[in-house]
């Protein structure tokens, strides 16, 4: 090794050899990996062909210089089909890898042809026997001479590569694909300028060594690397990819918790939903059954939410949920379970207890609780709470059957009336059929032709003479005969046909007053009971105004009666109400005076005409001094007021005497008459005209 050119072949040998290492480990992480064995196997080509390049500029003869010229022709014919199949695994064309193939096989022909003629496929004649002078120095066995018909095909073959390599480039180019660089066209470049060298070298024309594997050096270099930074960007984007997954894992999960707390919880109170309380009341009962203790369900209902709702907003009834959700949270704190079941309904799971008397003192510290009145949209409201309590395992064997049960509980709570509260007992089943049953048959009875009035008088204290009718409900139930309103109002009330009810008892009572007008009966004034429902109703002006309007009557001819307890729920709402009333000429009462715990301060406020004495304070007025004394007081705060007092529940000669001599202006009871049937009342008011007359 005595030129230095050949240690720059060995050098380059090595490098190249290398190369082909780093293109087959690049192979597994790049997108082209058909294409980076292909080139690895390239330049693995051309290391052996420098490596043979080095063995010939050293021969120590011709005859060896010629054995590895042959070697240097075979590892050259090689190039050609792998640079083809290079270019065709890059290419998605199916013409590719035909072309390939055929340059292939003719390569394989030249390369036979190669070690079976005296001097290789390149010459038939050679014009040198001895090693000649560099231009830079040293000297190495370099052979030319006449070329041969086999070498220009190999050149064809050469030159065919070439396009197709440079008609693919240009393609990429136009796409601005990854191998698109200027580094890979400029080694491309250096390469056919070497090769081209190369043939100047085997006519003779110049004293150079074969320099194409040093042109492949430059072009496998910048290939590499844009392989390289191809697989480093790959894997980066595989990183990218990897992370953005987990990220997406982790919001999936996030989200996946974010809806079950929403499938479990309510989202406006914050409370668990139903999902959320039988999830907690099965553990609860499962911890009361290993401990032997009793765990209860307290269901609470806010009556007349509906009303808050219509009257003054659905915002207004948020604020109240809101409130009733905290208060419950504070008073029970995070050892209790509290949930909201939906609409108004609450549910309170109380455990921990040995005895029945822990349960009930728990029971009644929750309601105490929430009894304060809510300050809501500038209103002061007193809402009540009717509630239903089961224990476990006294009253069912498991939470579902649980809160059923206390559910039972409830719905007795409601028809007893606001503010109720009952405890689980094994009737409540059968009851709660029948209720059902009631409830389906009275949205049919109005249709039906079961529903009718009675009318009881109201008489004069002092004279005696009818001055009103009260016009009161019945039901005439096909099965059940008479039932009273008692029992069908409150299921009217929650099934929403008492507004279709009320309706029908405004126009049948006008038109009852309107026949005895005709008749000549000019004083007698109609009084109708309105429901807590009914009052708050936007239409009912206009049902009154209407039903005036048809029976031909004045508006002082008709008086509406609404229960105390009803208008002191939201007595600012009630006062509006009974303005728009009153602004017909309706005449107002407040019935059951004395038994709904008014403020004397609303009472002064409140657009009405007469207060009506509850019978309860009546009944007793002759034995007990303190009804005595509360039917006295009533009057005189109605005289204070202004205001017309009736008395009803009078029932014999005493109690009516006694009103007359406290100062009520009109007694009702069956003193006078019991609730009569219309053509009864009709007989009754000429009755009585024919004894006065």
């Amino acid at each position: 090794m005595d030129t230095p050119i050949a240690s720059l072949y060995l050098i380059s040998a090595g490098a190249l050899a290398m190369s082909a290492f780093q293109s087959a480990l690049v192979a597994r992480n790049s997108s082209y990996v058909r294409a980076c064995w292909a080139f690895a196997v390239i330049c693995l080509t051309f290391a052996c062909f420098q490596y043979t390049n080095v063995q010939q500029q050293l021969a120590p003869g011709l005859a060896e210089a010629i054995t590895a010229h042959k070697w240097v022709n075979f590892f050259s014919l090689l190039l050609a089909p792998q640079f083809c199949y290079l270019v065709a695994s890059l290419d998605p064309s199916p013409s590719a890898f035909r072309l390939t193939y055929g340059i292939a096989f003719i390569s394989a022909v030249l390369a036979v042809d190669n070690f079976m003629v005296p001097y290789g496929y390149r010459f038939s004649t050679l014009q040198t026997d001895a090693p000649i002078e560099l231009l830079w120095g040293g000297n190495a066995f370099l052979l030319y001479g006449e070329t041969t018909a086999a070498y220009s095909v190999s050149r064809l073959l050469s030159l065919g590569a070439a396009i197709f390599a440079a008609i693919y480039c240009v393609r990429v180019q136009r796409q601005k694909a990854r191998f698109s660089n200027r580094l890979v066209w400029s080694s491309a470049a250096l390469v056919v300028a070497t090769t081209a060298l190369g043939g100047a070298t085997d006519t003779g024309m110049l004293r150079l060594p074969y320099l194409s594997g040093f042109g492949f050096l430059f072009l496998a270099a910048s290939y590499l690397l844009l392989v390289k930074r191809e697989a480093t960007q790959r894997l980066t984007e595989k990183i990218r990819i990897s992370a953005a997954l987990e990220r997406e894992l982790e919001n999936h999960k996030l989200s996946s918790r974010r809806i079950e707390r929403a499938l479990t919880n309510d989202a406006l109170t914050r409370l668990p939903n139903r999902e959320g309380a039988m999830e907690k009341l099965q553990s609860m009962a499962t911890w009361s059954e290993s401990n032997m203790t009793r765990m209860a369900v307290l269901l609470l209902d806010l009556d007349r939410l509906a009303i808050i709702n219509g009257t003054r907003g659905y915002e207004a009834g948020n604020q109240v949920l809101i409130e009733v959700a905290q208060r419950l949270r504070e008073h029970c704190g995070k050892r209790r379970l509290v949930a909201r079941l939906g609409s108004a309904r609450f549910v309170v799971g109380i455990a921990g207890h040995k005895t029945l008397g822990g349960i009930e003192r728990e029971v009644e510290g929750v309601l105490a609780a929430i009894k304060p009145p809510f300050a809501v949209a500038g209103s002061i409201l007193n809402m009540t709470f009717s509630a239903g309590v089961a224990i476990y395992p006294d009253h069912a064997e498991s939470a579902e059957d649980l809160l059923a049960s206390a559910g039972l509980a409830l719905h007795e709570a409601r028809d007893a009336g606001p503010g109720s509260m009952r405890t689980f007992h094994p009737s409540l089943q059968r009851s709660l059929s029948e209720r059902i049953g009631l409830e389906n048959e009275l949205k049919e009875a109005l249709e039906n032709g079961e529903l009718f009035l009675h009318y009881q008088p109201q008489v004069c204290a002092v004279t005696e003479r009818v001055l009103g009718m009260e016009a009161l409900i019945r039901w005439q139930h096909p099965e059940l005969g008479l039932v009273m309103p008692d029992k069908f109002i409150p299921l009217a009330e929650s099934t929403g046909t008492i507004a279709a009810i009320g309706r029908w008892v405004i126009e049948s009572a006008c038109r009852q007053l309107q026949d005895w007008r005709a008749l000549g009966f000019s004083e007698v004034r109609m009084a109708v009971n309105l429901s807590a429902q009914q009052l708050l109703l936007d239409d009912l002006d206009d049902n009154v105004q209407s039903a005036l309007r048809r029976a031909g009557l004045m508006g002082a001819d008709l008086e509406l009666e609404i229960t105390e307890s009803v208008l002191m729920q939201d007595p600012q709402r009630s006062i509006e109400r009974l303005e728009a009333l009153r602004g017909l000429g309706v005449r107002l009462s407040i019935d059951d005076f004395g038994t709904g715990y008014s403020s004397l301060g609303y009472l002064k406020m409140l657009p009405v005409h007469s207060f009506k004495l509850d019978r309860s304070f009546v009944r007793d007025i002759g034995t007990s001094e303190k009804d005595l004394e509360i039917c006295a007081t009533a009057v005189g705060l109605a005289r204070k007021l202004g205001l017309e007092i009736v008395a009803e529940g009078v029932e014999d000669t005493v109690q009516a005497a006694q009103l007359r001599h406290l100062g009520c202006n009109l007694l009702q009871g069956y003193y006078f008459a019991r609730p009569l049937a219309a053509h009864a009342a009709t007989n009754f008011l000429m009755e009585q005209r024919e004894a006065v007359a």
